[in-house]
């Protein structure tokens, strides 16, 4: 029974992140102002954009799927570790503390997902 507590706990913080990053790939895609001026402001190539959003969608989706979860997690920590540096370059500081929390989540998620990831190294399909 405590085991399906603590899975739904994990399953909840992937709900969360998704929810934050696919709402902000589509934002990307639709070509929402908002979400676009911070790599014009870089100076990115506009195909930048499409990338990361290909990033969050995948990302996302992979927090679900308990095998993938570390991985993508850290891609998902990988774009706020981009967005986190790319608002720093263009003096929006302010936003930094939200990128910081959406990759820790990303990392903490990634963590948990590390025993799986393990488990298909190992071959035998049993927990180490």
């Amino acid at each position: 029974m405590q085991k399906n507590r603590i899975d739904l706990v994990w399953l909840a913080l992937a709900a969360v992140l998704a929810f934050f990053f696919v709402r902000a790939g589509i934002e990307k895609v639709i070509g929402d102002p908002a979400a676009l001026l911070p790599f014009q402001k870089s100076g990115l190539p506009g195909w930048t954009v499409y990338l990361t959003a290909v990033f969050e969608f995948v990302g996302s989706v992979a927090l679900f799927v308990p095998r993938f979860r570390t991985l993508g997690g850290l891609l998902l920590a990988l774009v706020m570790a981009g967005a986190a540096v790319t608002n720093i370059v263009n003096g929006d500081a302010g936003y930094v503390w939200t990128n910081v929390l959406l990759g820790t989540g990303a990392l903490i998620l990634a963590w948990q997902g590390r025993a799986h990831l393990l488990d298909r190294s190992r071959g035998d399909g049993h927990p180490s």
